[in-house]
């Protein structure tokens, strides 16, 4: 679900290293990016486990983690370990990676097992990470824990803009104080649309975390119609991605479960896109769903819960909707009423016949 890898021209980076969000929390990350040099040595291919980290700590101790590294290439590889910082990029929770600053002593707080080590290829390799934290320490610190080759260095004076050639994995540490804030609260919760034809249904939870530390909500969205409720329940967040402090994250929910339903569509088992790089869609008619024909007005209420610190904690939202299937409709309405139209003219004609006779 994240992939990425770097042949390191180590500079800040927005790094799309993580397609699928970040904080995203898949068993292994594979990576593999060209060599600028490929014709000397192959493009750097590397597994990582476990992907993100999330540590907890007190202030004054020291707490340890696995990392877990495979080399994926042909070739030997003497690996070596960097320490960047991230933060959160915009609201598609994707990392924004960056070089340390001024400041940023947190930086020093760790040491690796093996620093530098080798690899054959299709070889596993365990580093312990020790995570050292002074007693003033307070709240979420964010680190990028990058894996590129030894012999790869840094080029002076390059612009700070892109990661390149190597494999990262991300690590939340908390060091957990009894004055930490911890808060979300959704700022929106809405649809692409007010008016369907056919499903999907697209929901977009945009939630700001207005707290000292990173937090992960998760939850439901219940979809009801009049009375009838819990006609659907849909998963927010179910990969339990954080939203770091004084940041937002959007989170979008499609609702596709209905007869007909529009699905992207694939030729050549590939997603056909449009000229401005789109999906293209195609209305699919699976009969043994024709019992889920969506008709009507929909209320979609939002149930979310984090963890403040002492208890679970409620956030929530309502939208409403109307799927209205009016092709459906009007092939209906033509199939019952124009054969009945035509029996009526027929029948008055030939009533007017029998009266002339």
């Amino acid at each position: 679900m994240h992939l990425f890898s770097r042949h390191l021209f180590f500079q800040v980076t927005l790094l799309s290293l993580f397609s699928l969000g970040f904080f995203l929390a898949p068993p292994l990350f594979a990576a593999e990016t060209p060599d600028a040099s490929s014709s000397v040595k192959p493009g750097l291919r590397l597994i990582t486990s476990p992907l993100p980290i999330n540590l907890v700590t007190e202030p004054g101790k020291t707490v340890t983690t696995e990392l877990k590294v495979k080399n994926g290439g042909t070739q030997k590889e003497t690996l070596k370990i960097d320490l960047m910082k991230f933060k959160a990029y915009e609201e598609s929770g994707k990392p924004q990676l960056l070089e340390r600053e001024a400041g940023d002593d947190f930086l020093d707080w760790v040491t690796f097992s093996q620093p530098t080590f080798t690899l054959a290829p299709d070889e596993w390799k365990t580093i312990t990470a020790t995570f050292t934290v002074p007693s003033t320490a307070s709240f979420g610190y964010y680190y990028a824990l990058v894996f590129s080759r030894a012999e790869e260095v840094k080029p002076a004076n390059i612009s700070e803009t892109s990661l390149v050639g190597g494999t990262a994995i991300l690590v939340l540490l908390e060091a957990r104080v009894p004055d930490a804030k911890r808060e979300i609260v959704v700022t929106e919760f809405s649809l692409d649309k007010q008016f369907y034809e056919f499903l999907p249904t697209t929901f977009n939870v945009k939630l700001k975390n207005t707290g000292s530390v990173h937090i992960a909500p998760r939850g439901n969205i219940f979809i009801n119609q009049g009375d009838t409720k819990d006609v659907a329940l849909l998963e927010v967040n179910s990969e339990k991605g954080n939203i770091l402090p004084n940041s937002s994250r959007t989170f979008d929910t499609k609702w596709n479960d209905g007869f007909p339903v529009y699905q992207e569509k694939v030729q050549d088992g590939k997603t056909v896109f449009d000229e401005k790089g789109n999906p293209e869609y195609e209305l699919k008619w699976n009969f043994k769903d024709a019992s889920k024909l969506r008709f009507g007005k929909y209320t979609a209420k939002l149930l979310l819960i984090y963890d403040d610190g002492h208890r679970d904690v409620p956030v929530e939202g309502e939208v409403s909707f109307w799927v209205i299937p009016w092709r459906l409709i009007l092939s209906v309405i033509g199939i019952v009423f124009i054969p009945a139209f035509i029996v009526y003219l027929f029948m008055k004609w030939r009533m007017r016949k029998l009266r002339r006779k």
